[in-house]
């Protein structure tokens, strides 16, 4: 503990889901104090950019129970454990919204929150075909799709109509990819 890290005394778990789970740690500090910290564990999830043929970015429209609103955001779902997360991107996209990816590149994989989750966002791009065969939401899933120019949703991240960290962040990689291949 002398350079500053955190020693666990204990850990109890309160809540487990398929999806998730809240734990809370018994920690001595290193000055010495013994607190309580919470933390969600999750397996963390995949996200995607896809962006059409005519250069549309493929959104979806989604209710979200803890913020008691509707956001818009990336098409994203949890990564299986043991599944390569750009497969888990591939099947997400084609059950939200019926796309399917033309050719996944990976963006960047990120830890949405350091000091709440041991969540981990992989953000990939893609190209984006339309297949007849989809959507085929989960039955928990009630989602609209909203295709809308890079530039749209961009300023939609301007003035408050887009807020999930993981749809801002891609956004704007796949901007600042189109300046750098310009």
């Amino acid at each position: 503990m002398e350079d500053g890290s955190w020693r666990t005394l204990e850990r109890k778990y309160l809540y487990r889901n398929p999806w998730c789970a809240f734990r809370v740690d018994g920690v001595v500090l290193p000055g010495g104090a013994e607190i309580e910290y919470g933390v969600l564990e999750s397996g963390g999830f995949a996200a995607v950019v896809p962006v059409t043929e005519g250069g549309e970015v493929v959104l979806v429209r989604q209710w979200r129970q803890p913020l008691g609103s509707f956001t818009l955001e990336l098409p994203s779902g949890g990564v299986d454990e043991g599944e390569d997360p750009k497969v888990a991107a591939g099947r997400e996209l084609f059950e939200e919204t019926g796309f399917r990816a033309a050719e996944l590149e990976h963006l960047v994989s990120v830890h949405t929150s350091t000091g709440r989750t041991t969540e981990v966002c992989h953000l990939f791009r893609c190209g984006a075909v339309r297949d007849p065969e989809g959507p085929r939401p989960e039955p928990t899933e009630f989602i609209e799709v909203v295709e809308m120019p890079l530039g749209q949703a961009l300023e939609e991240i301007s003035n408050g109509g887009i807020t999930d960290a993981a749809t801002v962040l891609g956004l704007f990689f796949v901007r600042d990819r189109a300046v750098s291949d310009s």
